[in-house]
This record gives structure tokens, sequence and C-alpha cells, in this order.
């Protein structure tokens, strides 16, 4: 399913359940077996709200925990196959933000290959706690983070702090972050990807408020922010189903959910790839 630059610019949300985007190859796994795209193609596979215990095969989060868990195991195989240059979780790491200790450390250490985590509302709360704000960095080591990656910069954020907390230091410090990360990232020359837990918008940038997006009262000049960035991508989590739109420049992606499922989504995460010509594929990786 091919979607055209003016259904990007529309805000258009894709439901399809396999989808590429742009030229060149991807990478695929059939029978056990890799097979790797040529040159200095970026490959990110982009993992999304695993939220153990979410999942319907049971009536209780205790039951799906399990479940969901097993199916995310299978979906680092299937990373650790096709070998990405980066496995990226866009949040929600579990349904109850207390059960990230149990599992985790363990699971993150099966990765072969580097991880970055974005937190979600279901990591930190949807207003940041201390104690969940401490609970998270324990186990993952930051809930922020900047670095390079085949030439790209890559700038995975924080998004539960564009809401209301008690933690204003925290808050305050993150943005100020983000301002420096977002006014260093304009010497890539738009080779910029950004990553977070809630998309700035869902359908289009104007829309109202809801439990999905960015607050109207900084949207617009976050995404001013992001485009004077240079910023080209920005892969999402948090709405549990396929998502592709833009805003002049700018391209979000959310991928499905890696585990559970409330409205019969396939599982599974995207292999997110662009090529040195900018084209860039977002292919659907079932577990």
């Amino acid at each position: 399913m091919n979607i055209s630059r003016k259904a990007f610019l529309q805000g258009v949300i894709a439901t399809g359940a396999t989808a590429a985007f742009g030229g060149g190859d991807s990478a695929i796994s059939l029978a056990g077996r890799c097979i790797m795209p040529p040159g200095r193609r970026l490959r990110i596979a982009h993992m999304s709200d695993p939220q153990f215990g979410f999942g319907q095969k049971y009536s209780t989060v205790e039951e799906n925990y399990p479940v969901d868990m097993e199916r995310f195991e299978k979906a680092i195989e299937r990373v650790n196959c096709l070998a990405p240059d980066l496995a990226l979780i866009t949040g929600d790491m579990t349904h109850h933000m207390e059960d990230v200790v149990k599992d985790w450390p363990r699971l993150l250490k099966k990765f072969k290959v580097p991880v970055a985590v974005a937190p979600g509302n279901h990591d930190m709360g949807n207003h940041v706690t201390k104690e969940n704000y401490k609970r998270h960095i324990s186990v993952f080591g930051y809930d922020r983070k900047a670095f390079d990656l085949k030439d790209w910069r890559i700038i995975v954020g924080n998004t539960q702090f564009i809401f209301s907390t008690a933690l204003k230091d925290e808050q305050a410090q993150y943005e100020a972050w983000l301002k420096e990360e977002l006014e260093s990232a304009k010497k890539y020359a738009g080779r910029v990807i950004l990553a977070g837990h809630y998309p700035p918008f869902v359908n289009g940038w104007n829309e109202k408020d809801s439990y999905e997006n960015f607050p109207r009262s900084l949207r617009a000049d976050r995404m001013r922010k992001y485009r004077d960035a240079g910023a080209n991508f920005f892969l999402a989590g948090h709405t549990h189903r396929l998502g592709v739109r833009g805003y002049k420049n700018l391209t979000i992606l959310n991928a499905e959910v890696t585990c559970n499922s409330f409205d019969c989504r396939p599982y599974g995460f995207r292999m997110f790839e662009i090529g040195e010509d900018m084209n860039y594929s977002y292919n659907f990786i079932g577990v």
C-alpha cells in the first residue's frame, strides 16, 4: 500500500496490516533466514507499546502478562535476526508501571543490537510522578537520549513532560535539554529523526486536544521547533495502530502494538529504513 505525498500532508491514518513507503528493498526474514539490504541504509526496528498485561487472551493483567512477554521475546528474536542499526521502543513497557522492574532488566540483555526507549504514560503516568520517574530510570538509565547513527541525528524524548507535573525542576531541565538538542540538530542538514511516545497529532496538525496527541497550547510551537531543527521523521507510539501523516517536511509514523491488541491489530513491529537517496520504507514484521 503506497501513500502519496498529498496523503501525507492531509494527515492520513493508514490502517493496513502491511505497508511499504518510498523506494528500495527492505530486510526480510523467511524460514529463519535473514536477508540484509546493501549499502549504508539506516535501519531501525520500531517497536511500540508492548504493555505487558494488556493483552486480550485472558481477563486479567496477571494472566495476560506472561503471554504478552512471550510474544515480545519472539519479537526480540526477529529483531536480532534482522540485525538493524537500532531497536527503538516508543513507550508503555508494561500495563502496570510498577511491573517494569520484573522482566525488563533481563529482556534488555537479550537484544543483540543497540536499544533506545522513550517512556510512555504507562511508564511514568499521564502526569509524571517522582516514584514513576525514578523507577523508569532505574531500569533504562535515562528518560531521554540523543546520538548519531549513520550520519543521522536521533533524538529520543520524554513526551510525558508535555503535560503538567509536580516535578517542575525535572520538567524544566528536560525542556532545556530538548531546546539545546534541537538547536544542535540544525547542523545535520535535514538528517534528523525524533522519537517519543505521544505523536504531535493523529489526523491533522490543528486537531482538538485528545488522549492521543500533544496539547494544542504547545503543539504549534513544538512543531515549529521541529521544523526549524530540520527534523525529517517523528517515530511515535501510543495509538496502537499504524499511522502515516505529515506536516510540511516532517513525516510522523506510528507503529502497531508489539504484543497486545484491543482492536485485533496484528502483532509485530515496523522496520523503518532510509536510503542514501532519502527514500524510506516502513514495513511490517509480524511475530
